[in-house]
């Protein structure tokens, strides 16, 4: 038998603490990264789950999607970018992916995920996997190209507003709506204060528009509106929100308010609104820094509305998407 070595008792002890100690520092440094990275909310809160019965009282009172024979077959592009802030916020590089499977199903080499921020539904899987009848649904990290600007029905902005900084860009919305196309705007797209932009969009960032991340109390001015029939009155979303836009009022339609300072003067303020320019519409939501908000059954119905009403068609064609994915408080 070959002699074993053994190490003085010391030794040993004195290496293994010095060891312990490494990877207790090592698991300390990623419970501090994990921790950064959960906490990154800006002092806001992340949100509880909305009660299953909260949203069905929503639902309830929709009127029943088309049958699938008399839709019309719409191509809608989700168009994002280069993710611009910290983890849980401005997703631009995962939304237009997600949102594309919800709207268009599972393709090859899709994953059937949707959430951007809570547990996927495993038993939704399936149905995600199908999207919406007669639904082609495109996605891009780019600034959209001219044959998607000729082909879709609906593009929908989740991007930096350097993009609409552009003289080019804003005269292929210009032409896009003035053909009958939809746009729908989601954020920091918004954060532009371009002049041109108000007529298009209907509002836009002005030299005194302010922002704040916060739970923010919601007010629907128009609650017969398509786009939030059967939602609260009032109810709450922890986000960050636009107030003092530039843009003549009287244009747009408020979804959406929440009641802001301004001037030493509270001003209900819209956060969400619809507006027609020439033959096309748009929405707009200043909503949807976090990643949660998607994931958020009022907010989803919202812009999924928009996106129907954007495109012409009954405004609860994709009701039937609101909740695939979404975990409920029962």
């Amino acid at each position: 038998m070959k002699p074993t070595h053994l190490l003085p008792t010391a030794i040993t002890r004195r290496a293994f603490v010095h060891r312990s100690a490494g990877l207790l520092a090592a698991s300390a440094g990623l419970l501090e990264y994990a921790k950064a990275e959960t906490e990154n909310t800006y002092g806001v809160e992340i949100p509880e789950l909305r009660s299953r019965a909260q949203v069905a009282a929503v639902l309830d009172k929709a009127p029943k999607p088309q049958a699938d024979k008399s839709l019309r077959p719409l191509t809608i592009l989700f168009a994002g970018g280069a993710k611009d802030h910290p983890p849980r916020s401005h997703s631009h590089d995962v939304l237009p992916k997600r949102w594309q499977v919800l709207l268009g199903g599972a393709g090859p080499g899709d994953e059937a995920v949707t959430n951007m921020y809570r547990p996927q539904v495993e038993a939704d899987r399936a149905l995600i996997s199908s999207g919406s009848p007669l639904v082609t649904a495109l996605s891009t990290l780019e600034w959209p190209t001219e044959d998607q600007f000729a082909t879709a029905n609906v593009i929908v902005l989740y991007q930096h507003p350097n993009c609409l900084s552009d003289a080019k860009h804003q005269q292929q919305i210009e032409s896009f709506l003035n053909r009958g196309g939809g746009l729908v705007l989601s954020h920091f797209v918004l954060w532009n204060a371009s002049p041109a932009l108000p007529d298009l969009l209907g509002l836009a960032k002005g030299k005194e528009s302010r922002y704040k991340h916060k739970g923010i109390t919601l007010k629907l001015p128009e609650p017969r509106h398509p786009i939030v029939h059967g939602l609260p009155d009032t109810f709450t979303i922890n986000d960050e929100c636009f107030w003092n836009l530039q843009g003549n009022r009287s244009n747009v339609t408020a979804l959406a308010t929440s009641d802001e300072l301004v001037n030493d003067q509270v001003s209900a303020e819209p956060v969400i609104w619809a507006h027609e320019h020439g033959k096309g519409r748009v929405v707009a939501s200043t909503l949807g820094h976090f990643d949660w908000t998607f994931d958020d059954p009022f907010f989803r119905a919202i812009l999924l509305r928009g996106i129907a009403w954007a495109a012409a068609e009954s405004p609860y064609r994709f009701d039937p998407l609101i909740l695939r994915g979404i975990p409920l408080k029962d």
